[in-house]
């Protein structure tokens, strides 16, 4: 995937506020705020196409929020836009509640190029979802989710786990979701609280890793490969445009509290969280990263991947070799009880070190400063 482009287009419009999210989102009171964004969005998708080299594009991505909350006459337009200037993305991505799969909406993706879709299940407990403040329910997902499956090849699933007081099945809970529809991918995330009054706890550490447990065990025994620490897939499902972000690939993000990474100039940036000033002025906030930062963020992102770091693609990147950095204290600490594996080519993260990813990274992050600075190269 070198050289490979995505593009991350960010729909913030819901029809109610989750109580789990901690997203950039807003519920709009009328439509015209819809299509003047979807018209301001589109109207930057065409400044950056003429940019871009479209052959190197390989996915184009709808996050939210709701994309799914968008009027339709949005999607037939991005749809034709895209066809405009020949982009054939591998992977076409719309995250979708599943209060909004209706005959007509997955009508319309199909009609725009989409291949691959992306529902927001999060449980298949209705008082779950209902402490959640989903807009689903048990009922609802039986009804539409099979015809989802029917239309798409490529069905991925999000699950969120460790969340509340409830104590949850979560074997019946997959078992039940995947007696509805088996999907390709499925992304399970542990719930962190928003830092926002009245939010839902999260459940104790005991529980939560109880679920995770569960969770995995259950996708193992369905042939799912764990490809990246929350994310897992039957073979060649792997998201597309999901890899990029780990992998160090260049990603455009357009929308308000859109992130985009430029890798070759060294340069982050993201549109502020308002959904007004993206419409009336977008603007880029632009943070270029020093050589440190840049070596912390790949090992980073890298070492949430079952494949792990890259000893060569982190030698061509920064002209060091990172094996040299590791210190003797991280081997015993880490490699020789399990928690990580070191070959010849590369550094990866265990199933055990995954559980301990931050304390392990963290600890990587220390061999790197310390070498940079006896080096005396930190900028």
């Amino acid at each position: 995937m070198k050289n490979a482009t995505g593009i991350y287009l960010h729909i913030p419009f819901c029809v109610s506020r989750c109580s789990y999210c901690d997203f950039f989102s807003t519920v709009p009171r009328d439509s015209v705020v819809k299509v003047a964004y979807g018209d301001r969005l589109l109207s930057l998708l065409r400044r950056e196409l003429e940019a871009v080299d479209r052959a190197l594009v390989v996915s184009v991505y709808l996050g939210g929020g709701s994309p799914s909350t968008m009027p339709r006459r949005f999607f037939e337009r991005l749809g034709a836009l895209l066809r405009e200037y020949g982009v054939t993305p591998a992977e076409f991505t719309v995250e979708a509640n599943p209060a909004d799969l209706t005959e007509s909406f997955l009508e319309t993706l199909v009609c725009c190029g989409v291949n691959r879709l992306s529902v927001g299940v999060q449980a298949a407990d209705d008082a779950v979802l209902a402490a959640m403040g989903r807009r689903a329910s048990c009922r609802l997902m039986a009804r539409v989710i099979p015809r989802a499956r029917r239309v798409f090849g490529n069905l991925s699933y999000d699950i969120i786990y460790g969340f509340g007081k409830q104590r949850r099945d979560l074997v019946a809970e997959m078992r039940w979701l995947f007696d509805c529809a088996v999907p390709d991918h499925l992304s399970a995330y542990a719930y962190t609280r928003p830092k926002r009054r009245g939010a839902p706890p999260v459940a104790d550490e005991e529980r939560a890793a109880e679920e995770e447990a569960a969770i995995h065990s259950f996708l193992r025994r369905q042939c799912f490969s764990r490809y990246e620490v929350s994310n897992w897939a039957r073979p060649g499902f792997a998201s597309v445009h999901n890899r990029l972000y780990w992998t160090w690939g260049r990603y455009v993000g357009i929308g308000a509290g859109a992130h985009g990474f430029e890798p070759l100039a060294a340069v982050r940036y993201r549109y502020p969280e308002n959904v007004l000033s993206f419409i009336e002025r977008p603007r880029k906030v632009i943070s270029r990263l020093s050589r440190e930062m840049l070596m912390k963020e790949f090992v980073m992102l890298a070492l949430r991947t079952a494949t792990g770091v890259s000893f060569t693609q982190f030698g061509d990147l920064f002209g060091t070799d990172l094996r040299t950095m590791i210190s003797p204290l991280f081997r015993e600490r880490f490699v020789a009880t399990g928690y990580a594996r070191l070959t010849r080519d590369h550094l990866a993260a265990t199933d055990r070190g995954f559980a301990v990813l931050n304390t392990l990274t963290a600890a990587l992050f220390g061999d790197i400063e310390r070498s940079l600075v006896g080096h005396g190269t930190t900028d």
